[in-house]
């Protein structure tokens, strides 16, 4: 996905909130949004707003000497979904269609996002009830059930902290068709999962965890290391949560599937959906639509 002027704007936007998020002191805050603002000129809008959005991380961390902004928020947001993992179990285990089900769970997690919104504005419980309610606005669950019925090897992608708690719960169905390997940072960005988020969440203990070589938002196919592109190649399904994931791995010529809330109009316009729905989406499906 390329980035948009709208993009630009909101790049200075999760500046602020990381500045604000790592000092208190204005003056330093000032600095951060001044440098990220001298860098806007020479971003080209071919590249993703995930890669773009990179620099108003790098510039927090230099500025302020803090690395990690978000890892208490992190460690509490995996607190807070693991009190619910019982509960979303249950949702699963009592369903008719419990893969179904976990796939509608995993989008409604999402919600989770410290990039996008305050820690204030996030209902978990009002998330899973609309995504139930409402369903996927693009549902390419049809093909995502003729892939994994075929599949030997599914790289996961997650997303943020807490919500891997649900995704957890989507990999426990998905491990009764395929061997699942689960994909973290190398390093902090935003509230992007860790491997002690995975170690917190339990996933480590459920299947393979490995990082994808850096403190990238989503996986940028230009940015991650050779090995890990390997990795992605021989996967038989890559499977990828949120928006990073989604501005960065559309374009990989795989059998790519996408779940995601549009949290902002440019990814729903690119989505084709409204803001706040969710969608499946397949990238060889959408691409043999076009």
């Amino acid at each position: 996905m390329k980035a948009t002027l709208d993009c630009l704007e909101c790049i200075v936007t999760q500046a602020l909130r990381a500045a604000r998020r790592a000092t208190n002191d204005e003056a330093a805050q000032r600095r951060i949004l001044d440098e990220v603002m001298r860098r806007i000129p020479a971003m080209s809008l071919n590249e993703s707003p995930a890669s773009l959005s990179l620099a108003a991380y790098g510039v927090t961390t230099a500025e302020t000497g803090v690395a990690d902004p978000y890892r208490e928020a992190k460690r509490e947001q995996n607190a807070m979904a693991l009190e619910l993992e019982e509960e979303l179990r249950a949702l699963v285990r009592e369903s008719d269609d419990p893969l179904d089900a976990a796939l509608h769970l995993a989008a409604a997690g999402n919600v989770i996002d410290l990039g996008t919104m305050h820690a204030q504005e996030i209902d978990i419980h009002e998330a899973i009830a609309q995504v139930m309610r409402e369903r996927f606005a693009i549902d390419h669950s049809g093909a995502f059930r003729d892939a994994l019925a075929r599949c030997k090897d599914l790289l996961f992608l997650l997303d943020n902290a807490g919500e891997i708690v649900f995704d957890k719960i989507l990999i426990e169905e998905l491990l009764k068709h395929t061997r699942v390997t689960a994909v973290v940072k190398a390093g902090p960005i935003i509230n992007d999962a860790l491997m002690e988020d995975a170690e917190q969440a339990g996933i480590t203990a459920l299947c393979e965890v490995i990082d994808n070589g850096g403190a990238f938002v989503g996986s940028p196919l230009h940015l991650v290391p050779e090995r890990f592109l390997e990795r992605m190649r021989r996967a038989d399904i890559i499977l990828g949560k949120g928006q990073g994931n989604y501005e960065t791995v559309d374009e990989f010529p795989g059998d790519v599937f996408l779940i995601l809330r549009a949290k902002c109009h440019v990814v729903a316009r690119h989505m084709g959906v409204k803001f706040g729905q969710v969608g499946l989406i397949s990238t060889r499906v959408r691409e043999a639509a076009l």
